[in-house]
């Protein structure tokens, strides 16, 4: 009974370890896939600029604790056929832009390049 347990051990542990080194490489090699596959997407999206309001603002923390933390800042933009956009933003971009702000959205794909404010258009009259 204590061979077969040994023994099961010396080919069990070893597999278990290899197979969880595997899961995490892949886990890696997917998200670097992931992001140079929405890079490429990016890439080939025109760059477009539009009129544009800001309509919310968010962040998002992750890590912590005993590491670092990291925060990603969206902005949601509202364009003025009511179609909404979040787009990722640096956090002295996110502080500089308020709800409310009116102006001209340049993105690209996912990727933000910048908003100009503008004075806002002048209601539609009934």
């Amino acid at each position: 009974m204590d061979v077969n347990l040994f023994s099961w051990m010396l080919i069990g542990v070893p597999a278990f370890i290899a197979l969880v080194w595997l899961l995490i490489i892949g886990v890696i090699a997917w998200r670097i896939w992931k992001a140079w596959e929405q890079r490429r997407t990016n890439q080939s999206e025109p760059v477009l600029s539009f009129p544009a309001r800001v309509i919310g603002k968010r962040d998002s923390v992750s890590g912590g604790g005993n590491s670092s933390a990291r925060t990603t800042y969206f902005v949601t933009f509202e364009r003025l056929d009511l179609q909404r956009l979040e787009l990722e933003v640096e956090g002295q971009e996110f502080g500089m832009l308020a709800v409310g702000d009116y102006g001209r959205l340049t993105h690209q794909g996912t990727w933000y390049q910048g908003f100009v404010r503008e004075a806002p258009p002048p209601p539609p009259v009934a």
